[in-house]
């Protein structure tokens, strides 16, 4: 198989960061919904949409995940409050680029769904996954629910209009821990300075240890419709780079 290497153009660059969006608003709460991520939003406001780390310590995400190898100040230079999705965007496409799949010769026949299969495990090594005991058969809830919010990133950095939004559901310890987190969050606040908020804020404060204990723990659920194997991704990918 020989690698075919291209640019990001800056409108890929976004269909990415649109999807690592709309897979984050179905599992964190804290994530801003029903946002619209456009050249023109504003750093700050995607920060505050996604809720990302400050601009320091998220360009070394970036520069990790889009694979680009650029010095700090390149990358403080398009964070900057003031600068645009369409500025960063631009940026990233400038340096960033991505392998064009073509078919290999499986069985003495063409097969594209093989290569991208391979270019994708591949990248997902690269990243630190083992991949020793990925197949097409492999359920993709089942390596979610393993590798969480870098495995889904990855797909979408490879192909970002794939993925429906996540179906997600979390585990009884996260549900249950933010109810009562919030519930007697707020009893504290009303019944502050009373003998009854410490009870109550005890009571909040184990919720909170249930939420971070649930966050720790896989899902209930975290399905994408009917993409159910690798081997269904795979095939939904070809189908998108056809069309492109």
């Amino acid at each position: 198989m020989e690698a075919i290497i291209k640019k990001y153009t800056a409108t890929e660059i976004l269909q990415i960061i649109q999807a690592n969006y709309r897979q984050q608003a179905q599992y964190d709460i804290v994530v801003q919904k029903g946002s619209e991520l456009t050249f023109e939003t504003e750093i700050w406001e995607w920060i505050d949409i996604c809720d990302l780390v400050p601009p320091d310590e998220l360009w070394y995400y970036l520069d990790d995940y889009f694979r680009l190898k650029q010095d700090r100040s390149s990358w403080m230079s398009v964070l900057k409050d003031e600068k645009t999705l369409g500025d960063l965007c631009n940026f990233v496409a400038e340096h960033a680029s991505h392998e064009i799949i073509t078919s290999i010769k499986l069985l003495g026949s063409d097969c594209k769904t093989a290569a991208i299969f391979r270019t994708f495990t591949k990248r997902l090594k690269d990243k630190g996954i083992d991949t020793s005991a990925i197949r097409p058969s492999s359920k993709l809830e089942e390596l979610v629910n393993q590798y969480g919010g870098v495995f889904i990133q990855e797909i979408n950095l490879f192909a970002p209009t794939v993925l429906p939004p996540i179906t997600y559901r979390a585990n009884w310890n996260f549900n249950w821990g933010l109810y009562i987190f919030l519930l007697f969050g707020f009893l504290t606040c009303i019944l502050w300075g009373n003998l009854s908020a410490w009870f109550t804020g005890l009571t909040a404060f184990w919720g909170f240890v249930m939420i971070s204990i649930g966050a720790n723990l896989k899902p209930k659920q975290a399905s994408f419709q009917d993409i159910i194997t690798i081997a269904d991704l795979v095939r939904r990918i070809n189908i998108a780079q056809d069309r492109n």
